[in-house]
């Protein structure tokens, strides 16, 4: 397919997707992101009591945390990749940070799924089972006198 054969009208169902996503990020995640990015410190921001894991709580109850998961792990296996990126475009747009932060949250049970040991793709279930956000996920991209942190 070429670039003047790509259509980029929504579809019922996609402007659904869009418009739901637009007013939750912004009715909940940006006024969120503006108090987090007043705090004083990243540890205030990490804090158990922190409005972070609020927000978190809040979007993985409406489901977005699995979104793109297939059902056979739990997922709401929407396969639909311009729905996906508009959600996270919605996000991106509301409170790019949080974005970030929700993407380094849940992209460790994305590849779990691609794992062949069953235990490793049953974390994949717990996780779309999980709306209290008992799970996190998190990136090891910086050690000290290794990878990235070379500074040290």
């Amino acid at each position: 397919m070429g670039i003047t054969e790509l259509s980029v009208d929504l579809t019922d169902e996609q402007k659904s997707l869009r418009d739901t996503a637009r007013k939750f990020f912004s009715d909940v995640w940006r006024p969120a992101s503006i108090k987090l990015d007043a705090l004083p410190s990243a540890e205030d921001v990490i804090k158990e009591d922190s409005i972070l894991w609020d927000v978190f709580r809040k979007t993985r109850e409406l489901g977005y945390h699995k979104m793109t998961i297939p059902q056979e792990f739990g997922g709401l296996g929407i396969q639909d990749p311009l729905a996906s990126a508009l959600l996270t475009e919605e996000m991106g747009y509301a409170a790019s940070g949080l974005a970030v932060g929700w993407s380094v949250n849940s992209s460790p049970f994305t590849y779990a799924m691609l794992s062949p040991d069953p235990e490793v793709q049953d974390l994949v279930r717990q996780y779309c089972d999980d709306t209290e956000m008992k799970m996190t996920g998190c990136w090891a991209i910086t050690e000290p006198d290794h990878g990235s942190d070379w500074s040290r």
